[in-house]
């Protein structure tokens, strides 16, 4: 039987509260903008051969694809600088670049100010109901809510609101995720605004009065891709995160299967492409409850089926 959150909340008092964001919650805000679940799946103008490419290596990861090309063309000069397809791989890593950039123009919002501050309000009195965010979106939403904490403290300055921490700290120009023992929010397939660079240390932008889209765009530009989780599958969604070499995403990912008391799970599907996430959680003997929002339009019957799939445990409940 579902139950309000409200209930839910009371029922879990003095227990550690986690919370899982899906797609559902990015949705909530605008259907459109946050309306997408990969990056090359949405992309009409790839042509079909380099679709054949991203194929051939089974990936939907801009950045693997990219550095094929490229060191592909670096191995084709040094073999035979003759070979006229040296010119054409560079052009067709230009022409992915540019269109990994149009998409994340053409879906994403350009700031935070295009979002009401009332509504960024709202979600953070939800978001202190826990003590730890786990989230499956790498748009910037979440990342732009917690960011209005200030803001609504100087509002509100008697309520109490969820203290940000992601991990990140200022090194040098930018800042990098070096706080790991401090962090209660996880991006755990990446966000746009996280990025790789040298010695395999993981950034994010300092805020220095740019939009935060054409920041994005800029580190793509300079090589900087964005560190997310583009892949089709929940197969190829966890290779990525645990043997491709993304300490980030690991440890996101070992955060999520040491989590403790009770799970709440926002905005999700239940879609099978997140089955390691499940996996995670079902294997997780310390979780004591479970619960599962519903969507107005979801059908209950459908979620409870999903979730006695995908989370064979007894402490579910539904929301």
């Amino acid at each position: 039987m579902a139950l309000t959150f409200e209930k839910a909340i009371q029922e879990c008092d003095g227990y550690e509260k986690i919370l899982l964001l899906g797609n559902g919650f990015s949705r909530a805000f605008d259907e459109k903008s946050f309306d997408y679940s990969s990056l090359l799946e949405d992309s009409p103008r790839i042509p079909f051969y380099i679709r054949r490419v991203f194929n051939t290596f089974h990936t939907s990861d801009f950045e693997v694809i990219l550095k094929k090309f490229e060191s592909s063309s670096r191995l084709l000069k040094a073999y035979d600088p003759r070979v006229t397809t040296i010119d054409r791989l560079n052009q067709e890593a230009i022409n992915l670049r540019d269109e990994l950039i149009n998409r994340i123009l053409e879906i994403h919002p350009s700031s935070q100010n295009d979002i009401e501050k009332d509504r960024m309000f709202n979600t953070l009195v939800f978001l202190s109901n826990f003590n730890k965010i786990f989230t499956l979106n790498y748009d910037c939403l979440l990342y732009w809510v917690l960011l209005n904490r200030e803001d609504f403290l100087k509002r509100y300055p008697n309520k109490e609101i969820f203290e940000m921490d992601d991990g990140f700290r200022p090194y040098y120009n930018e800042l990098a995720w070096k706080e790991k023992e401090k962090q209660n929010v996880f991006y755990l397939h990446g966000a746009l605004h996280i990025y790789k660079w040298d010695y395999g240390l993981v950034f994010k932008p300092q805020n220095d009065g740019r939009y935060l889209r054409n920041i994005i765009k800029d580190n793509i530009y300079n090589n900087k891709y964005p560190l997310i989780v583009t892949e089709g599958s929940s197969k190829n969604k966890l290779n990525k995160i645990l043997k491709e070499n993304n300490e980030y995403l690991s440890y996101c990912y070992s955060k999520l299967n040491g989590i403790k008391d009770i799970l709440f799970i926002h905005g999700h599907s239940l879609d099978k492409k997140d089955k390691h996430i499940f996996d995670a959680i079902s294997k997780n003997l310390t979780i004591k409850r479970v619960y599962i929002s519903l969507c107005s339009k979801e059908k209950y019957q459908d979620k409870r089926e999903k979730a006695d799939t995908f989370l064979q445990t007894e402490n579910v409940r539904k929301l």
